[in-house]
């Protein structure tokens, strides 16, 4: 308990020095505390107390002063320590009777009164009365600039521009907040150096206020000049240029310097970033800023490891470089492998391609699929623009080459297909793989043209989806979570559309407890045909057993249709229910979960298991 006592009654006793009529009140005598130094120290009878403090005038008495009072009493704190004479606890007890009085000042009870008596007997009776009193209020405050700065005529010259007015109680904190605010409000309006030079406060205990005057030494008004880098390896300086704020010449603003300490930080290419001003400004009254950074390594490997009962166990390995040309392209190889599905991939993403919010995706993927479905070999290839509209929206553009050579219920069959996928999509959420609120909204709409088998054809596939998340604790204890999506396609035959671009639903991320894409028409040998309109939706509370460990109960369901439109009257809505563990960890929760339908087919197993890192959404 003396620890924290002891910080309290540094913090009240440095307010109240610095409130003082420009004097600092006296520390600790020496002399006694050398005095009583050798009787502790002697092993002779001791003078035990018990101490009272009695808070008298409780109208006016600050809600906490009691506790406050007992933290910084030395009587109390060391009361299973005491003295080996009567001037000993007369020292404590006049200790305490200043420490209370500082207590009062700096609440701004200026007229308070603090006395003590010690009554003999053993243990010794020792009595402190505080009396508050009515609490003082701030009067008149002044700022006035060190000398003949230059235009300082237009700076502040009190400080109520950082809300501290006439009438507000003079609490010490309050008085020490707005001098720190001054110097922030200063120095974001171009007086970088400006700092307190001294401070004045005047009592006057007829009104029952206190005056109080702020010198400042302003220092040279300052623009913004040029940016130095220090540190700077594989990472173009022209890159980070983009990313400041300001223009040179605009008005210095220190907090333009967290804005830009933030964004470079936000290109994930440096361990470490530090943004300061120089020393003085130049000349021309322009001030240099400073940038200091130790590049990260650049390259990073890595992989996972998931098993669903549909699927078997798979594995996935990537490659990526972050600043692959030295202005923060990132290109990613992926290899992704399961009994299956094989597929090779690689992506090139230029930022702030002919826009600062605006990204260039080159990509190309191959894969060769075993599944109930098809079987064969499918290639993509591709570029794309995605532009971020603000914090939360995003728009995308594009255009896709996609090639297959596919055998399904039809027979083998070759298609090309160019594709322009486009699409929006909203997050506000407040972490990718584990969120705990907000929302998710996605819009795609894809126009197909080319060849399959001897066919000419042109279709439309539209999606839209979505996902919420509610936190309705005040921890992330409980999280109920929804997703729903709806897909459709239009302008051609079910039977004339290669099986890849087909809509399905069933799996580890769609309906659980379903096979992978087995939502839907089945041929018959019990593969599914897929469909050109596709609905599935679930429901799902993430229950946190600890910190660690957590249970998600979940309700899943969907539809898959011929038709353009989902149609429960052409195929009956799947239903699956079933529960799920999660293991939360730093880099995000490994999922297990175990699914069983419950309308099933024969077709259909009895449960599925979806083992992988992050929510099913």
């Amino acid at each position: 308990m003396s620890a924290p006592r002891s910080g309290r009654r540094l913090r009240v006793a440095l307010a109240a020095i610095l409130l003082a009529a420009g004097t600092l009140a006296p520390g600790p005598d020496p002399a006694a505390a050398a005095e009583e130094a050798p009787d502790a120290a002697t092993n002779g009878p001791r003078v035990g107390y018990e101490v009272s403090i009695r808070v008298t005038d409780q109208d006016n008495a600050p809600d906490d002063l009691a506790d406050r009072l007992d933290a910084v009493s030395t009587l109390k704190d060391l009361a299973d320590s005491p003295p080996a004479t009567r001037p000993g606890l007369r020292r404590r007890l006049e200790s305490d009777v200043e420490a209370f009085r500082r207590v009062l000042n700096a609440e701004g009870h200026y007229g308070g009164s603090v006395s003590g008596e010690i009554e003999g007997g053993t243990p010794a009776r020792v009595t402190i009365t505080v009396t508050p009193g009515p609490a003082y209020t701030i009067g008149a405050t002044r700022v006035t600039y060190e000398g003949d700065a230059p235009g300082t005529g237009d700076l502040p010259e009190s400080l109520a521009v950082v809300g501290l007015n006439e009438g507000d109680q003079a609490r010490a904190d309050a008085v020490l907040t707005a001098e720190r605010d001054l110097i922030e409000h200063l120095r974001a309006r171009g007086r970088p150096f400006a700092e307190v030079a001294s401070r004045r406060t005047a009592v006057n205990h007829a009104r029952r206020h206190m005056a109080v005057r702020i010198v400042v030494a302003a220092g040279p008004p300052a623009t913004f000049g040029a940016v130095r880098y220090e540190g700077l390896e594989r990472v173009e300086a022209a890159y980070l240029d983009a990313e400041i704020p300001w223009r040179p010449g605009e008005t210095f603003n220190r907090d333009q310097l967290d804005t830009f300490r933030t964004r470079v930080q936000g290109t994930r290419l440096f361990d470490s970033v530090t943004v300061r001003p120089a020393d003085q400004p130049d000349a021309d009254g322009r001030l240099p800023v400073l940038v200091s950074v130790s590049e990260a390594p650049p390259r990073s490997i890595g992989g996972g490891l998931r098993y669903a009962t549909d699927e078997g166990p798979g594995v996935r390995l990537f490659w990526e470089h972050r600043n692959m040309f030295g202005r923060a392209e990132h290109f990613r190889a992926d290899l992704d492998a399961s009994l299956t599905a094989q597929a090779l991939s690689a992506s090139l993403d230029k930022p702030r391609f002919l826009h600062e919010d605006q990204s260039l995706t080159l990509s190309a993927s191959v894969e060769r699929s075993d599944r109930d479905a098809y079987q064969g070999l499918e290639a993509t290839a591709g570029l794309g623009l995605d532009r971020r509209l603000n914090d939360t929206w995003r728009a995308s553009a594009g255009v896709q080459v996609e090639y297959a050579d596919l055998e399904d219920e039809e027979g083998p069959e070759r298609s090309l297909l160019l594709a322009l996928p486009m699409g929006v999509s909203r997050d506000d959420t407040d972490d990718p793989l584990n969120p705990t609120r907000g929302s998710r909204l996605t819009l795609e709409l894809t126009p197909y043209a080319g060849q399959a088998g001897d066919l000419a054809l042109g279709f439309v596939v539209t999606s839209l989806g979505g996902s919420a998340y509610w936190a309705p604790l005040e921890s992330d204890r409980l999280v109920l979570a929804g997703r729903a999506r709806v897909a459709t396609l239009v302008g051609a035959a079910l039977e004339d559309v290669p099986a890849t671009t087909r809509l399905y639903a069933g799996g580890g991320g769609s309906v659980r407890g379903y096979g992978h894409q087995m939502v839907g028409p089945l041929d018959d040998d019990g593969d599914p045909l897929g469909g050109r309109s596709a609905l599935d939706f679930g429901v799902e509370a993430r229950i946190k057993v600890t910190d660690s460990i957590g249970i998600v109960p979940f309700l899943d369901a969907g539809l898959v249709s011929d038709g353009p439109w989902p149609d429960p009257g052409d195929e009956e809505i799947r239903w699956a229910a079933g529960l799920g563990g999660r293991y939360h960890t730093d880099f995000g929760p490994i999922r297990v979960d175990i699914g069983v339908p419950l309308n099933p087919r024969d077709e259909d197993d009895l449960f599925q298991i979806y083992i992988s890192l992050g929510q099913a959404f």
